[in-house]
């Protein structure tokens, strides 16, 4: 039942952002709503296979896949959350084929991982501080790779109609840079949590992913005080998001696969 239900999940993400890419490089209308639709029963079908692949007898399986089927589905649920009530349902050209593949990957790869039988409410709020900030990273990265894209596009005199796909330039950088607070300030919260029960970060396999965060924190830290102060935008703006996103991937996803699958530790 479970591999029925991720084969239908990739399917459906599949063919959700399908529809959006084919609209943006097109520039074609969009039935949104549909979009929405589908994309939603692929979500629902990928938390229904997720849940007790997270929730394993014996205990919480965070091993690497299933670690990043979790973000990609809250990634993929935030992106229908906003597209309800914003014109960016262009994110799903990204967000879906992530959780498309993440889904079938949680299903047919299986690493030798011991699971966490007990866990402190601490670590706990750790973890999904951590989680929700790296969502919220994706989709600012999405909106940023969506930001370059258009001003691509403009260069070339073939503006995406604004209003069907994407909102005006303007209203999605607010957009992105709201997402960096409230991403920034989420990891914030996750980094405090994290170092003050951290007791040896070289013997927990911690170290390369903290320097890593801390590195992608001062950067994020950094633009939005740029922002605010200096009115940063356009270019510069996606290239530091772009940027900060990728040394947070590398820290976290990058260590966890070389500690899983060449150290075999975790």
């Amino acid at each position: 039942m479970s591999t029925f239900l991720s084969l239908a999940a990739a399917l459906l993400y599949l063919s959700a952002s399908y529809q959006v890419a084919r609209a943006l490089w097109q520039g074609l209308a969009l039935k949104t709503a549909q979009v929405i639709a589908v994309g939603s029963l692929a979500a629902v079908f990928h938390g229904l296979v997720l849940a007790p692949q997270l929730h394993s007898p014996q205990g919480l399986d965070l091993s690497l896949f299933r670690v990043l089927s979790l973000l990609a589905w809250l990634v993929a649920v935030l992106t229908l959350l906003l597209s309800m009530a914003r014109p960016v349902i262009s994110l799903g050209a990204l967000a879906f084929p992530l959780a498309a593949l993440s889904a079938l990957a949680s299903q047919f790869f299986v690493i030798d991982y011991h699971p966490i039988a007990h866990l402190s409410r601490v670590d706990e709020a750790h973890i999904l501080l951590s989680i929700l900030a790296y969502g919220l990273f994706f989709l600012a990265a999405a909106m940023a790779a969506i930001l370059h894209y258009q001003n691509h596009r403009l260069k070339q005199r073939r503006p995406l109609p604004m209003g069907r796909v994407i909102p005006p330039l303007q209203t999605l950088e607010l957009l992105l840079f709201d997402v960096l607070l409230a991403a920034w300030g989420l990891l914030t919260l996750a980094m405090v949590i994290g170092l003050s029960v951290a007791t040896n970060l070289h013997a927990q396999h911690l170290l390369h992913k903290t320097v890593f965060s801390i590195a992608a924190w001062l950067l994020f830290g950094t633009l939005l005080a740029g922002r605010h102060r200096g009115g940063w935008r356009g270019p510069r703006a996606v290239q530091l998001t772009l940027i900060g996103f990728a040394l947070l991937i590398v820290g976290f996803f990058g260590s966890k696969a070389v500690l899983e699958l060449v150290l075999h530790v975790n």
